[in-house]
């Protein structure tokens, strides 16, 4: 196990890890998983193979609101590899307090970044929270407009963009640079495209996921 790489350890994380939407959103009517589930289901595969997880997370604002940027760290003591996630705060939800909600906030943001490193597929999912709503802006605050790039398309382009495959290039910096110039849905949709065919083949090359 010590002579594997970094990315031949977290190629047989990803192809090992299972697992499974045991929650149900009443509001939706959709199964999804947590991040707590994550963590338990990656803890054997983590001892298996020598390597850990951290994650961690700071707020950024922009445009007069609070995103949390989680970062998820995979290492096995020499190398590590990265990703990460974006949730924007609500600026209020009912039944919740400031704390709750940065709170609530920090773990959809956590959870989308493990979703980039461990290769889960959550596009569907709008998490344990009761709906969409409180993401009625882009990530950098403006609202969207009509034929433009959507709410759904701004968050995975940054989920995409903060992939490790692209660790130490300008990957999140150019998706983002798209988001800022409200390129058409139709560009937008085709940058996803492109973005996530890079994806693959870059995980290839590493012995990533097919």
């Amino acid at each position: 196990m010590k002579d594997m790489s970094i990315h031949e350890k977290l190629n047989i994380v990803q192809t090992s890890l299972k697992v499974e939407k045991g929650h149900t959103n009443n509001f939706g009517k959709y199964n999804y998983r947590n991040l707590a589930d994550i963590f338990e289901a990656i803890k054997p595969l983590l001892n298996d193979n020598g390597c850990y997880l951290t994650v961690s997370d700071e707020i950024v604002g922009v445009n007069g609101f609070n995103y949390i940027k989680a970062t998820a760290t995979f290492g096995d003591g020499n190398d590590s590899i990265v990703s990460e996630g974006w949730a924007r705060e609500a600026v209020n939800k009912k039944g919740m307090d400031d704390s709750q909600i940065t709170g609530a906030t920090s773990s959809y943001a956590r959870k989308y970044a493990c979703n980039g490193l461990f290769a889960i597929d959550d596009t569907a999912d709008a998490d344990s929270m009761d709906n969409r709503k409180q993401t009625e802006t882009l990530y950098n605050g403006k609202a969207p407009k009509k034929g433009h790039v959507t709410v759904d398309q701004n968050v995975k382009l940054l989920r995409l963009g903060g992939d490790p495959v692209f660790n130490g290039t300008d990957m999140p910096k150019k998706v983002r640079a798209l988001i800022d110039d409200m390129v058409t849905e139709e560009r937008a949709q085709q940058a996803i495209d492109k973005i996530s065919k890079q994806i693959k083949e870059l995980r290839k090359q590493n012995k990533g996921v097919k």
